[in-house]
């Protein structure tokens, strides 16, 4: 018999004949295979909420129930709720583990003296005051530790309130360090975060890829070694490193690090122009082949090193010396040879081709010094081209004290963060110890999580913060009525409440977030002490004025955040670049004066964190600038006050040096120009740069003659000058880019 008409063959009666209960095992299991796909989808999101439930049940159930101490048990927990939830600590689950245990040493002070100043009001918001500022400031060191200072904060406001009881620091203490080790094990072993390639990985890869690239010597485009160069190259860019890998650190082998990252890339890029620059099937320059052997040979050394990974004795490991040797008299027989081509080359088209695999060459020496210095090698700054590696000369307190004083300027976006969560959890302090709440930090917890770097930010996570916290006091409230003081309820539903705010505050946004936590706060100090439903109110208030106080200083505080810093910061770069320009322009012509490197780099990393801040902020999409155009031109800048000063040669025309020191005025000016547009207009600049006047050089340098006794320095100091011009076209380039964008 068919079906009746209209119907399909699988309806009706098999929906009859399979029942009710099979169609609810059937959605059932619809919703456990979309759960199971939805949780793996958030990995990360439900292993941190598996290993700090976990670590903190553990941390709290043993000091409450097994060893009967309640301080020990809310300071374990909190501990690990702290470092592990409220903490943003980056990096894969030994990387983690890591961290978390070299903060124990800070951690045990903050609670020591969280402790001790809570014996005065005044004393203990002078101290939150201090220590705000230098936790979240001590964030410049490095993304670790600017992933774990809200957690750090924390550990200094839990014991900051009264009552004074310095005779249960003991017991702080004591569940500071459990819950800090206990964590550290479920970071480490319980659903760890997957490790991920070291950046000395990172850059063997890409030196390999620099390699391949140079061993090629002439024909089509090696398209598949251009394509995995493209790849490695993009792999160092630090926006595609994990935060926890970036070389970011004052130390020296992150220093050494970074610079060979730059290096390496630079590298690349060169190879990339050298190879798709070139005729389908244009064979190479004998000369060209002799430095693309030594590059090939130069950059697989460093990624061997790399890789072994091994510390190095002086001289030992990969050598540049080899390349060098075939460098110098290339670099001053092309010098000569461009010279002569320069009358109809006033474009500098030949000039670049003609340099790319010379600069290429530069690039591989400094990928090998690099590698050998972050290996342990101090000797490098013994090699001809060791006056690249000027800090390598710096002692580690001074590396330290640079890497501080860097953002101690009120210009500073880092400051400026830890100016405002500074003052607010200082005045919060002080509004709960005046107004006696009864529980206080709850006040500085709310003013830390919702204080955002502009007011519109902080505005939007209060609504949100309130929203759900009402929501989670009125079923806290509930929950506290029910079930009142039986604290077997409490044990049992304590770790399914934990877990799901865990899950569903990262996932679904701040108001599940508070909402969550407000549930999980009555949970545990139901199982303290003696509460009843008016805690859930007390806790709403307690949000409500930390988040007034917050939002308070967001609009007392550079409410804007770094909507006009990162203007300022790119003005600031400009003008150093223009130093840069004068100080190395000055040490090639007259072989006097000094450079001031520290004060560019300065510049680098204010405009690199404002330009940061500003990408993750809220904003209306209005035409900017190429702002990492900017930061291009900087570390072009850079690289020439690095390279050029110390090298072989002197401008022996007074005529010659007169043109470079023009040229490099000419340049410096427009990056000035530049700078007083951003600070003052907000149009187009009307000033244009102009390209540098070779027919005016031409003009001026002597004819090289090719038999003269004194050729060979001439021809030395021929390439030290088209260096320099390449250098000054290079940053004439990045500002024609920029005027273009604007």
């Amino acid at each position: 018999m068919s079906p009746p008409q209209g119907a399909s063959p699988g309806s009706g009666p098999r929906r009859a004949a399979g029942g009710p209960v099979k169609a609810g095992l059937r959605r059932l299991r619809y919703l456990l295979e979309h759960g199971k796909h939805g949780l793996q989808g958030h990995r990360t999101v439900v292993g941190n909420a598996v290993r700090v439930t976990t670590a903190s049940c553990a941390a709290f159930y043993l000091c409450r129930y097994g060893l009967g101490l309640t301080v020990m048990s809310v300071y374990a927990t909190f501990t690990v709720v702290s470092l592990g939830a409220l903490a943003r600590i980056p990096g894969s689950g030994r990387q983690r583990a890591t961290t978390v245990l070299t903060a124990i040493p800070a951690g045990l002070v903050l609670v020591t003296l969280g402790t001790l100043l809570a014996v005065q009001t005044w004393a203990a918001v002078v101290g939150m005051l201090v220590i705000g500022f230098v936790v979240a400031y001590a964030g410049t060191t490095g993304p670790r530790i600017a992933g774990a200072a809200p957690g750090m904060q924390l550990l200094y406001i839990l014991p900051c309130f009264p009552p004074y009881a310095p005779d249960f620091l003991g017991q702080r203490l004591s569940g500071f360090l459990l819950g800090a080790v206990l964590l550290a094990l479920a970071q480490r072993f319980l659903m760890p975060e997957p490790d991920t390639p070291s950046f000395r990985r990172l850059l063997a890869d890409a030196a390999d890829a620099a390699a391949r690239l140079a061993d090629h010597h002439g024909g089509p485009p090696p398209v598949q070694a251009l394509a995995q160069a493209h790849t490695a190259g993009e792999a160092l860019r630090p926006t595609c490193v994990p935060p926890a890998d970036r070389p970011a650190s004052p130390t020296l082998p992150h220093k050494a690090m970074a610079h060979a990252a730059e290096a390496v890339r630079t590298l690349l890029s060169r190879l990339d122009d050298l190879h798709t620059g070139a005729g389908q099937h244009q064979k190479y320059h004998p000369e060209t082949v002799v430095l693309l052997e030594g590059i090939s040979a130069a950059a697989r050394g460093a990624a061997d090193a790399l890789r072994q990974g091994k510390r190095l004795r002086p001289g030992a490991g990969p050598s540049a010396s080899a390349l060098q040797e075939e460098l110098a008299p290339v670099r001053a027989h092309r010098a000569v040879d461009t010279l002569e081509r320069l009358g109809t080359d006033d474009r500098l088209v030949y000039l670049r081709r003609r340099s790319q695999v010379v600069q290429a060459a530069d690039c591989a020496v400094v990928l090998v010094l690099a590698t050998r210095l972050m290996l342990g090698d101090r000797t490098v700054e013994r090699n001809p081209a060791g006056h690249t590696f000027a800090y390598a000369r710096v002692r580690f307190p001074e590396l330290w004290w640079q890497r501080l004083t860097m953002h101690l300027t009120p210009r500073s976006v880092i400051f400026q963060n830890a100016c405002r969560f500074a003052l607010g959890l200082a005045a919060a302090r002080a509004i709960a110890g005046l107004l006696d709440l009864q529980h206080g930090f709850w006040v500085l917890l709310a003013t830390l999580t919702l204080t955002r770097t502009t007011s519109l930010e902080t505005w939007s996570a209060v609504r949100q913060a309130l929203t759900g916290t009402l929501v989670g006091a009125v079923l806290a409230g509930g929950m506290l009525a029910l079930v009142h003081d039986r604290d077997t309820v409490y044990a049992v539903v304590l770790p399914v409440v934990m877990l799901v705010a865990f899950i569903a505050g990262p996932l679904r946004g701040l108001a599940w977030a508070q909402g969550g936590f407000t549930l999980v706060v009555a949970t545990l100090f139901a199982q303290v002490s003696p509460v009843t439903w008016q805690l859930a109110p007390v806790r709403l208030v307690d949000v409500l004025v930390g988040s007034l106080i917050g939002l308070a200083c967001g609009l007392v505080a550079w409410p804007r955040g770094a909507g006009s810093e990162v203007r300022r910061s790119m003005a600031g770069l400009c003008s150093a670049i223009a130093d840069a320009i004068g100080y190395t322009t000055a040490r090639v012509v007259e072989r006097s004066g000094s450079t001031d490197i520290f004060a560019l780099n300065r510049a680098l990393g204010l405009a690199q964190e404002s330009l940061a801040q500003y990408q993750s902020e809220p904003r209306e999409d209005t035409p900017q600038p190429d702002w990492p155009a900017l930061l291009v031109a900087g570390k072009d800048a850079r690289r020439g006050e690095r390279l050029l000063p110390d090298r072989p040669g002197r401008i022996a025309s007074q005529d010659v040096g007169t043109w470079l020191r023009h040229a490099a005025d000419r340049t410096a000016a427009d990056y000035r120009s530049l700078a007083r547009h951003l600070c003052t207009d907000r149009g187009t600049p009307r000033d244009h740069p102009q390209p540098l006047d070779i027919r005016a050089l031409l003009a001026v340098t002597p004819a090289i003659p090719r038999d003269s006794p004194d050729t060979e320095t001439r021809a030395v100091s021929a390439a030290l000058l088209l260096d320099s011009v390449i250098w000054l076209d290079a940053l004439t380039a990045d500002l024609t880019r920029i005027h273009k964008e604007m």
